[in-house]
């Protein structure tokens, strides 16, 4: 079970790590690769989406890594049979369910019509094939 826990957190770690970094390498170079992903782009003339690598995968893969880290650790304690560890874990569900709803309406009103088109071309929310 340590092995497992081990594995889900660092796999989370990578996500959510490589999702920021990624967005970083963009923001300061829009045509650099980041891990040989030439960054797949939708714009408006004026404004700039990222829709592939791991921004391709969901628009907020990124909270995916962060649940996933603080599943890892409760994992990590032994799989307790109590259910305070999963406090962890819940707490980052409640926080970031609804901070994904306001980023998803402050984008709207940020980028317009062009958050539409991410939306279609990203149409998942946090987890790929299923939210």
């Amino acid at each position: 079970m340590l092995g497992l826990s081990v594995f889900i957190f660092l796999a989370s770690w990578s996500l959510s790590r490589g999702a920021n970094l990624q967005k970083y390498y963009f923001k300061k170079n829009p045509t650099r690769s980041f891990l040989g992903i030439k960054p797949e782009t939708i714009s408006d003339g004026n404004k700039t989406l990222l829709v592939n690598g791991f921004w391709g995968l969901s628009r907020h893969i990124n909270y995916l890594g962060e649940i996933g880290m603080a599943t890892g650790i409760v994992l990590a304690l032994g799989y307790p049979l109590l259910p305070w560890p999963w406090l962890y874990p819940l707490y980052y569900i409640a926080l970031l369910l609804p901070r994904q709803f306001d980023d998803d309406k402050r984008c709207a009103l940020k980028y317009g019509p062009l958050w539409n088109q991410y939306v279609k071309k990203v149409p998942y929310r946090i987890i790929t094939y299923i939210y």
